[in-house]
């Protein structure tokens, strides 16, 4: 028997990435290498994306000499973590036996499962996230604009406007409700270190409220994040949850 991957993780990064899944797709092809584990993911109707990367170093121990791509359904080793606290240790496994049937297992607590492998080619796998150019980048707290969603309940829409005034880009998301609008406009005028606006033109686009909200829900308490966007062109955040653990997610903009 050889094994081609041999890790262990804690169990809140796992439960993390779970979390961000969970929003976009029911299953996904999890690509680990020796520069660690990469998802990319689309959701079915195509609104929004991610892609998703622990590297090694989010890892307590890491071994992986070659490339295995496996589609996995995300429940299946939700069904192991949701049994365990954020101490506890995860182990993942990837053996080929000596007549080539290859197995993906999970190991916590004592519990193992063996996780049935989806076909590849079944599956819709992304090899890239696209690129656009962003008229403004802004570093801010993921909870500010967590809390700005979730304020706008059933409102459908937003826009996303970037403009100036007396000289100095302000960056406004607006509720597309005209009677009773809710605006958050992030204060960069201060000296905070964790939120700051660069910007090279005007901008104003539309994004759907809770496709925003579904793509950044899985971020943590007050940790910074980054929201890029510009006219016409899906809104790009990026965030760390944890070390070695990087999240970038794109929602496309409403016509």
């Amino acid at each position: 028997m050889t094994q081609t991957l041999s890790a262990t993780i804690e169990v809140q990064p796992i439960k993390t990435l779970l979390s961000t899944l969970e929003k976009l797709s029911e299953e996904a092809i999890y690509e680990f290498s020796p520069s660690g584990l990469r998802i990319r993911v689309v959701c079915a109707q195509k609104f929004k994306m991610a892609d998703i990367w622990l590297k090694p170093d989010a890892f307590k121990t890491y071994e992986c000499p070659e490339t295995i791509k496996i589609g996995v359904v995300n429940d299946r080793i939700k069904d192991i973590t949701k049994t365990l606290t954020s101490k506890d240790i995860l182990t993942f496994d990837y053996t080929t036996d000596t007549e080539g049937i290859s197995k993906f297992a999970l190991e916590a607590n004592g519990m193992r499962r063996v996780v049935k492998l989806l076909r590849l080619e079944y599956m819709n796998e992304v090899s890239t996230i696209p690129e656009f150019s962003y008229s403004y980048s802004l570093t801010t707290s993921s909870k500010e604009v967590r809390d700005y969603l979730k304020a706008l309940g059933k409102t459908m829409a937003f826009d996303a406007i970037l403009r100036r005034s007396e000289g100095k880009s302000v960056l406004v998301w607006r509720s597309k409700n005209d009677d009773e609008p809710i605006e958050w406009s992030p204060d960069t005028s201060s000296d905070d270190s964790e939120r700051d606006l660069t910007a090279s033109e005007v901008s104003s686009t539309t994004y759907t409220t809770s496709e925003v909200l579904a793509a950044v829900g899985a971020t943590l308490r007050k940790q910074p994040m980054t929201l890029q966007g510009g006219q016409s062109v899906p809104l790009r955040a990026e965030w760390t949850p944890h070390d070695g653990f990087r999240v970038i997610t794109l929602v496309a903009n409403r016509e």
